[in-house]
């Protein structure tokens, strides 16, 4: 029976390398595809070295305003026998991620759904973070509304202080906002870890008290960025 397989891409563009070898033989298998971008999956696909001509390749883009666009045709390719891909913009699909939706129809009608090893932008923050590993949850994009942010923020500072680490991520260019709000309406002595582009060239992972944040805040505008708040 076909299957499909959560792919993962590269978190920061070029770098195939962070790919594990067994995944790599996977995708190179692979002439199905669903993908949050076509542009940017086929660039990824060719990079990976297929034994084929990427023009070979099928592959249908998902539409985060309406999800089942694409659905049928993942679904009929499975069930004529075709194992299919899902390719995320960006690490692993599923994640923060609309590839989710490609899975749970996989479940549905019964297709085993298998993932590969990869990067992970999250998990990689976590684990260079210092930060509590066991007990965190991920929170995806904060409010963009000034008061709702300030809000939000109050709710992530209660847990991080009870000792569960906070994740959260930022549309790039916000980034700098999004350290000024926790600079100036968080906890000073609370622990903030800014991890920047991970398994990139500008890759940095540091943890400091928000306080001394306040004195040393990164250039990061622009630059894909995890947002982890403990104590």
């Amino acid at each position: 029976m076909a299957k499909l397989y959560m792919v993962p891409s590269v978190i920061s563009e070029g770098q195939v390398d962070s790919i594990p070898e067994a995944s790599l033989r996977i995708i190179q298998s692979l002439k199905f595809y669903v993908a949050e971008r076509a542009r940017t999956a086929r660039r990824f696909i060719k990079l990976c070295n297929p034994p084929f001509s990427i023009q070979e390749i099928e592959l249908v883009e998902m539409d985060k305003r309406d999800l089942q666009v694409g659905q049928s045709q993942v679904l009929a390719w499975l069930k004529a026998g075709h194992d299919v891909g899902v390719i995320s913009e960006s690490g692993m699909p599923g994640v923060a991620d609309p590839g989710k939706e490609f899975a749970a129809l996989a479940h549905r009608n019964n297709f085993e759904v298998i993932p590969l090893p990869g990067p992970s932008s999250i998990l990689l923050a976590l684990s260079g973070s210092g930060l509590n590993g066991q007990n965190f949850t991920f929170h995806g994009y904060l409010p963009i509304k000034d008061g709702e942010l300030k809000s939000k923020l109050a709710g992530l500072q209660k847990a991080a202080q009870k000792g569960q680490t906070q994740i959260f991520i930022e549309t790039p260019f916000r980034n700098q906002r999004m350290l000024d709000h926790i600079c100036k309406f968080l906890d000073s002595n609370l622990s903030l870890c800014i991890a920047i582009d991970i398994s990139g060239e500008q890759q940095s992972i540091q943890t400091k008290k928000i306080k001394d944040w306040k004195g040393s805040k990164p250039n990061f505008n622009k630059i894909p960025t995890v947002f982890l708040l403990g104590k």
